[in-house]
């Protein structure tokens, strides 16, 4: 392998074994085997989802929600993401939807990053504006499995968890289900009062948040991860962990020092 960045391939997972292709040469006979379905590779690209600004809006410090429509509705596993390239431009950025599938009115909670090609096209983006977006992508879903379960999620992280607990039917809202939200000051924070709504609908779902700066009585000072090793989890949960790629891996260290197989924890990470 060429140089890389540790923070997309951690050394646990080098010294497992795995690659980054994008900057890896074969220089004897291997087999590669890769962590996804092979549709994932080797399905054409399909056509652009033509698409329209619904509304943008300022939810906390840092965080817009943009909200797009299209002509039809989307399917797509809760978690997934799309690429959302504003027409007239030359880049596209991918986001989570928030919103459960099958909707033809899709919802995402975007960082802002100063001076992001992204973050700078937000900034002036109006209701009527077109974009055009990717099919759904991604591993990181939702699966179903009649097991506990626990998300841990950094700043806008919680975007995907939100369409996971939105879209979930009355016997996935049965299973035990822990949230750990991060932010770095109470003024990061969103989608609170839908979180607390949930909990009076699903009797096993815990919501707990960790910040950095100014937490309050009932909040924990510091990070969503440094909560995992007192939740005394059951061995069999599976774990998805979505944030900045050092609280994801933090994450996964955590999960594993709690007693859980590194299989059973599933990781998006963004910068």
């Amino acid at each position: 392998m060429d140089d890389y960045d540790t923070s997309v391939l951690p050394d646990g997972d080098r010294q497992a074994g795995v690659v980054l292709p994008c900057v890896c040469r074969a220089s004897t006979p291997c087999a590669v085997e890769f962590p996804y379905d092979s549709t994932e590779a080797l399905a054409e690209e399909a056509p652009p989802i033509p698409g329209e600004v619904v509304s943008v809006r300022q939810v906390a410090d840092e965080i817009v929600q943009l909200e797009v429509a299209i002509e039809e509705s989307l399917v797509f596993e809760p978690g997934q993401y799309v690429r959302i390239q504003p027409q007239g431009t030359e880049f596209s950025r991918s986001y989570s939807m928030a919103n459960p599938p099958g909707s033809n009115h899709l919802e995402f909670f975007i960082r802002l990053v100063p001076g992001g090609a992204f973050s700078g096209w937000l900034a002036q983006a109006k209701a009527g504006d077109k974009v055009e977006l990717s099919t759904p992508h991604g591993t990181f879903f939702l699966r179903e499995e009649s097991r506990p379960r626990l998300f841990v999620a950094g700043g806008s992280g919680i975007a995907p968890f939100l369409s996971m607990l939105r879209g979930m039917g009355e016997a996935a809202r049965a299973l035990p289900t822990t949230v750990l939200i991060g932010a770095r000051t109470p003024e990061h924070l969103f989608a609170q009062d839908e979180l607390l709504a949930m909990r009076e609908k699903m009797p096993l779902l815990d919501v707990r948040l960790a910040i950095e700066r100014g937490a309050g009585p009932d909040t924990h000072t510091g990070y969503p991860t440094d909560l995992i090793a007192g939740l005394g989890l059951d061995p069999s949960t599976r774990v998805y962990l979505c944030g900045p790629p050092p609280m994801v891996e933090a994450g996964r260290a955590a999960a594993q020092a709690a007693g859980l197989p590194r299989g059973d924890v599933l990781c998006e990470r963004f910068n």
